[in-house]
Order: C-alpha cells, then sequence, then structure tokens
C-alpha cells in the first residue's frame, strides 16, 4: 500500500508514514530497519534486490518497550553507531514496526468505491480501538475479490492495520535522528506474506494456490501468520520468546544470562542423545507454543473447509535451534522450514550463515509488491 496523509488510496505494501516518498516501479529503499525490544537489525539492499550488508546490534532495556520507544536520543545513537560498524551507507529506509498496539483485522466489505472503503474500514474498526479512529494512522489492502453466487455484486476480502498516530511518529523522528528517513512503514502480517511470494517463486513454487504458516520465534514474543493463496488470513501473537526460554536455563542451572543464551544455541536438545532435566524444560517450553501454534492451525483448518497448511516456515532467533524444524514436524505433522535457510540459497552475497534468520523482518520490509 502507498498513502500520502491518511486519505490516499493504498496501493502497495502497507504504508502508515505520514508524507512517504513516492517510489518509482520496481525501486526499493536501500536499507530496512527492525527495531525490537532487545535488538536492532538492519539491512543493506541493493538495488538488483541482493542483501548486501547486515548489522545487528543488542539494544539496553527499557529502550523500546512493548513497540513503544522510550528513549529517542540514545536509540538514534545505537542506530548510527551500528550503521557505522557495518558500513551500511544510505539515507532512506522501510521500517518494520509491531508491538501490542499494533492492530489488524481482515475485513468483508460489499464492493465499493476507494472513499466507501476507507469510511467503512473506521465505522467497522471503532469497537477495536481504544482511542478515536482519528488518533490513528489506519491503512488497507484489498486481498481478494469474492465473488456472489447469485451473480450480484462480489465482496472485497480487506487487511486492515491501525497504529497510534504518536508512535509511528515517534519511530519517524528516531531515525531522522539517525540521519534516516523513513519511507516506508510495514508490518509483520504484510511482511510475511511478501517473504512468502519471494521465496516461492524464486523455488518456482505456486504460492497462489499454498496455505502457508510462518512463525515468528523473536525475543519477547512467538508471532504466527497463516497465509491462505499468498494472502494474510490470521495474525496471532503469543508473549513468549527466547528471552524467556533463556531465563528458564538460567534459572534452572544457576547460569548468567550470557551464559544460558549461549547453553541454548549449542546444545541439542530436540535429539534423544540429549537428555537431562534442562533438556525437559527446554521441551516443555516449546510444547506450550506448539499447543498454540496447534490451535491456530486448527482454527485455520476449521475455516478453510478442513484443508490445512501446506508448509510451515519458522524465522528468528529460536528457529535456529538445533533440531526444532524436526520437533515441529513431528508434532505438528506438517513439513517445516527454516526462512534462514530459504533465503540464503539465492539472492544474498554476505557471510553470515544462520545470522540472516534475525533479519526477515528487515529485509522483507523492503520489498515492494508489483501494483
Amino acid at each position: 500500500m502507498s498513502r500520502e496523509g491518511k486519505n490516499q488510496k493504498i496501493t502497495k505494501g502497507i504504508n502508515i508514514s505520514r508524507n512517504p516518498l513516492r517510489l518509482q516501479k520496481n525501486q526499493q529503499p536501500i536499507i530496512g530497519i527492525d527495531i525490537g525490544s532487545s535488538s536492532i537489525k538492519i539491512v543493506e539492499m541493493k538495488k538488483n534486490s541482493k542483501i548486501h550488508k547486515l548489522g545487528f546490534e543488542k539494544i539496553p532495556e527499557g529502550l523500546v518497550n512493548q513497540g513503544r520507544i522510550e528513549a529517542s536520543q540514545p536509540l538514534a545513537d545505537i542506530i548510527k553507531d551500528t550503521m557505522a560498524k557495518y558500513k551500511i551507507k544510505g539515507t532512506e529506509c522501510s521500517l518494520c514496526i509491531s508491538g501490542s498496539e499494533l492492530l489488524v483485522r481482515e475485513l468483508k466489505l460489499p464492493e465499493m468505491n476507494e472513499n466507501q472503503i476507507m469510511d467503512n474500514i473506521k465505522h467497522e474498526i471503532t469497537s477495536f480501538l481504544p482511542l478515536d479512529h482519528e488518533e490513528y494512522c489506519i491503512d488497507y489492502k484489498v486481498l481478494d475479490y469474492i465473488e456472489s453466487e447469485n451473480n450480484g455484486s462480489g465482496k472485497l476480502s480487506i487487511m486492515v492495520a491501525a497504529v497510534p498516530n504518536n508512535l509511528v511518529e515517534s519511530y519517524i523522528n528516531t531515525l531522522k535522528k539517525a540521519r534516516l528517513r523513513v519511507v516506508y512503514v510495514d508490518i509483520i502480517p504484510n511482511i510475511t506474506g511478501k517473504i512468502a511470494k519471494w521465496i516461492m517463486s524464486t523455488n518456482n513454487m505456486d504460492v497462489n494456490h499454498s496455505n502457508l504458516c510462518m512463525i515468528d520465534f523473536g525475543a519477547r514474543n512467538t508471532n504466527i501468520v497463516i497465509l491462505k493463496n499468498g494472502n494474510y488470513f490470521i495474525h496471532k501473537t503469543v508473549s513468549s520468546g527466547g528471552d524467556y526460554l533463556t531465563a528458564i536455563i538460567a534459572e534452572k542451572s544457576n547460569m548468567d544470562l550470557i551464559e544460558a543464551e549461549e547453553y541454548k544455541v549449542k546444545n541439542k536438545f530436540f535429539t534423544n542423545s540429549f537428555q537431562n532435566e534442562l533438556s525437559l524444560h527446554v521441551r516443555n517450553f516449546f510444547d506450550f507454543l506448539l499447543t498454540d501454534i496447534e490451535r491456530t492451525l486448527e482454527f485455520y483448518k476449521n475455516r478453510n473447509n478442513q484443508k490445512g497448511v501446506d508448509q510451515i516456515y519458522i524465522m528468528g532467533g529460536g528457529s535456529l535451534l538445533h533440531g526444532l524444524p524436526e520437533y515441529m514436524e513431528e508434532h505438528l505433522s506438517v513439513k517445516v522450514f527454516r526462512i534462514s535457510d530459504m533465503i540464503r540459497q539465492f539472492k544474498f552475497n554476505a557471510k553470515s550463515g544462520d545470522a540472516i534468520a534475525f533479519f526477515s523482518h528487515a529485509i522483507g520490509s523492503t520489498m515492494r509488491e508489483e501494483r
């Protein structure tokens, strides 16, 4: 989607910035940024869509809380330092935005013109918003046109995103202090759809006839997004992530958090040859997540004429744990792939290995869909 102010028609991605730069067809922002609660991920893209450089930096606790920037200038300084450290160049960027205040809904509306769509969206989502809709940046993306069974007017399937104005402005202003101009803002449900299409088209797979589940094992949260025929269908956030698992390991083993994080990454908790008390706690942690994932998959199956997802793609730091894809396959009976394994097969010339698992959202935010 592409919006200038709050009333321009959206045509690409989901753009929630106030005055986005108009980009030429097929042109992409050079820098993609994903600001999380515990780290910053920055990717520099070449104009031919190749990943050129990656920058990753941990940030002190409290700078970003539940998607809210609490200390703008210190965060801007970290972003500038990270870009200098990894020799990332450029001034224009795309931004992945998330947090508990982000509202995403799928709506079904009768066929109508663009002005009527936005008026109806504001009316429909008012009950979901804690503040007046004028306090939000609201954008939408038409996912599908559903034809009428009796030759009447059809319906539009629409993905709607709403984010508080002051939250978006805080990100834009912080990046401005880091000498960056935000030209495109995107959200996880839309980003995952673009990544899926990118991967599948490159591997000659038909995304338009596939049901996919994209799971991001983040530091604080786990995001589950299901795509039907390449389009958003459902998004669920589970308030549990890798930092919580690290804390469990630290508590049960008397390690500090740094030692626990290293232990978590190095060991093979899901293999039969590795059996101790800590492996049991790790499996219990993922069993809890898999229960939520399984419920989401079952909900989708019930809504999709008993047809479940065809494949699952996992990303984020948690996706790198040894044996996790196989463990998930055993419990969910669906083939599971790491996004990092798929992405580094093509269009990638940096020597970062599995580190690319952390950059999926930053990479996806730079992708522009065809009109």
